[in-house]
C-alpha cells in the first residue's frame, strides 16, 4: 500500500526533514537566530533517516564547528566563547544538513526559496518605509539608510545580496516550473531595491559586482572564472595585513556618503586585530574574545582577520579549505557551477572584506547549495535519459562534491 510500510514513513521523515530546513533557511535570514537554526537543521539532519555519507565539505565544516567550540578551552571568557561558537556551529549544521537533506530538485527550490523569501520580505518592508517618508525623494537621497528596528542595518543589505547570488544560482536549474522561474525573477529587484535603500556600501558594491560579473560571464565564463579566482583571494588576504589599502581609501571617498561608516575606521581596527592575532598566531584567542577586547568592542570587520583572532590559524585553514574546495570543484565540473562559483565569490567579495559575515548563516546557505547545485540538474538528465550509466555527456552533468 503506497505510504505504509517503512518506505512510506522514510519518505513522510523526509519531507519534514525539508519542512525544518526550510525553516531553518528562512531564519537564516534574521540575525541573531543562532539557536533555532542549529535545532532545526539538526532536527532535519536526524529526521532524514538515512546515514550521512560525509565528503570532504562536510568534514571540514564539522572539523570548522569542533574547533570553535574548543577554542572554550583557552578563551578568558567562557560565556563570550560560547555564545559565539554557538554561531560558527549554527552555520556548519546548516551546511551539512543541506547537503544531506536536499536530495531533489525541489528541496533545492524549497530551501533556497526559504531564505530568499525571508531576505524579500525584509526588503519590501524597506520599500514601504522609503514610500511612507518621503517616496521617491527620499528613497533617491544617498544621504538617508533604512532599516528594520531591532536588525543590524548591514546585516539586512548583506543578506539581499547573498538572496541576489542564490536567486541566480537556482535560476540555472533547468526544467523547473515557470511558476518558480517567474517567482525568482520577481525577487531580484524586490531584493536590489532593498540593498540600494539600505545604502550599505559593500552591499552596494557587491550588487555592482554581481550583476557586471552575471553578464560578462555569459560571454565567456571561464577568462571571468579565472579573473575572480584570482583577484578575491589575494585581495581578502593581502588588504586586511596592510597592501592596498590606499586605494581602498580612494574607493570608499569617490562612494561619498552612500552610507555610514568609513574604510578608515576599519583600516585602523585591521592593523589592531592583525597585532592580536600574531599574540595567538595557531589557535586563536577564543571564539568572539577580541571583540569584548578591543577598545571598540566590535568583530574585526573583515572575514579573513575575523577567523584568525577567533579560532587561530588552524580554524582559518580549515574555513579556507572547506570554501575553497566547493568553489574550486563546481567551477572545475560544469559551466553552470563555473559561473554560480564565479556569482558568489565575487559577490562575497566586498562584504567578506569590510563587513562582519564570517559566520552568518547565509553564505554557508549559499555555499551548501552551490555545492549540490550541479549534482541537481544531473538527476533531472537522469531522470530524462535512463540510468547514470546511460547519462549522455554535457555541460549540465557532475559528480556530487
Amino acid at each position: 500500500m503506497t505510504g505504509s510500510g517503512p518506505a512510506g514513513w522514510r519518505t513522510k521523515a523526509t519531507t519534514v526533514a525539508v519542512g525544518l530546513l526550510c525553516v531553518a533557511a528562512f531564519q537564516a535570514s534574521s540575525a541573531n537566530a543562532w539557536l533555532i537554526v542549529a535545532q532545526a537543521s539538526a532536527a532535519a539532519i536526524l529526521l532524514r533517516c538515512r546515514v550521512p555519507r560525509p565528503r570532504l565539505p562536510d568534514v571540514l565544516a564539522v572539523a570548522i564547528a569542533a574547533w570553535a567550540q574548543l577554542t572554550v578551552v583557552w578563551s578568558s571568557d567562557v560565556g563570550q566563547t560560547r555564545s559565539v561558537a554557538l554561531a560558527y556551529t549554527s552555520a556548519c549544521l546548516l551546511f551539512v544538513a543541506v547537503r544531506h537533506v536536499a536530495a531533489t530538485p525541489r528541496h533545492l527550490l524549497a530551501v533556497g526559496g526559504s531564505y530568499i523569501v525571508g531576505c524579500a520580505i525584509a526588503a519590501w518592508r524597506l520599500i514601504i518605509e522609503a514610500r511612507g517618508a518621503g517616496g521617491q525623494a527620499s528613497a533617491m537621497d544617498m544621504a538617508v539608510r533604512f532599516g528594520i528596528e531591532g536588525t543590524n542595518i548591514n546585516f539586512t543589505a548583506y543578506s539581499s545580496v547573498t538572496a541576489f547570488v542564490l536567486a541566480l544560482g537556482l535560476l540555472k536549474i533547468r526544467g523547473q516550473s515557470r511558476l518558480v522561474t517567474v517567482a525568482l525573477t520577481a525577487a531580484l529587484p524586490v531584493l536590489a531595491c532593498g540593498v540600494f535603500l539600505n545604502r550599505t556600501k559593500g552591499a552596494l558594491v557587491a550588487l555592482l559586482l554581481v550583476v557586471v560579473y552575471a553578464l560578462l560571464s555569459e560571454l565567456n565564463p571561464r577568462a571571468m572564472w579565472v579573473a575572480a579566482a584570482a583577484v578575491v583571494p589575494t585581495l581578502l588576504v593581502t588588504v586586511p595585513l596592510g597592501l592596498g589599502q590606499s586605494a581602498l581609501g580612494w574607493a570608499d571617498g569617490v562612494i561619498g556618503s552612500a552610507a555610514t561608516g568609513d574604510v578608515l575606521s576599519r583600516i585602523e581596527m585591521w592593523r589592531y586585530a592583525t597585532s592580536y592575532w600574531w599574540d595567538d598566531l595557531w589557535f586563536g584567542g577564543g571564539a568572539g574574545i577580541f571583540e569584548i577586547g578591543n577598545p571598540l568592542g566590535i568583530r574585526p570587520h573583515n572575514a579573513v582577520l575575523a577567523v584568525a583572532v577567533d579560532l587561530g590559524l588552524v580554524g582559518l585553514l580549515g574555513v579556507v579549505a572547506l570554501f575553497g574546495s566547493v568553489l574550486a570543484t563546481r567551477a572545475a565540473q560544469c559551466p553552470v557551477g563555473l559561473r554560480v562559483a564565479g556569482l558568489f565569490l565575487v559577490g562575497g567579495f566586498p562584504i567578506w572584506l569590510t563587513g562582519v559575515w564570517e559566520f552568518e548563516r547565509g553564505p554557508w546557505l549559499a555555499l551548501a547549495l552551490l555545492s549540490v547545485l550541479p549534482v541537481q540538474v544531473a538527476e533531472r538528465r537522469m531522470r530524462r535519459f535512463g540510468r547514470a550509466g546511460h547519462l549522455p555527456a554535457g555541460p549540465n552533468w557532475s559528480p556530487g562534491i
